[in-house]
């Protein structure tokens, strides 16, 4: 029968992301993250340190539809240590089950000093 116990499934990451990313500010990163299941998983990005979830801050950290999380480039003076130089966790889940990626070093800033 539709919908039965049997039919579901947890999360598993079709696409995980990469332990590190380091990009500049003048071309920013999109950093992916899928994951399938059934029910079909929602995506979410947390902080490594405490596991609480990020918010969008416009112009500087945004998750995409599709699960990613987007770095646009950004202005010198905008660079934020807890935005760009810091670690995040990517969350996939269900009314199944939930798994979290590996720990995603950011590193972004200047192109100079990279």
């Amino acid at each position: 029968s539709i919908g039965s116990s049997q039919d579901r499934k947890g999360p598993v990451f079709t696409i995980e992301p990469p332990n590190r990313v380091e990009f500049s500010n003048t071309t920013g990163a999109v950093i992916p993250c899928a994951a399938e299941g059934v029910p079909p998983p929602t995506i979410r990005w947390a902080h490594a340190l405490d596991g609480s979830y990020i918010s969008d801050i416009p112009g500087l950290r945004h998750v995409r539809p599709d699960g990613s999380l987007m770095f646009p480039p950004f202005r010198a003076e905008d660079q934020r240590p807890d935005v760009h130089t810091t670690d995040y966790r990517c969350l996939a889940s269900n009314s199944v089950g939930a798994i979290g990626s590996r720990d995603v070093k950011v590193k972004g800033g200047e192109s100079n000093i990279i």
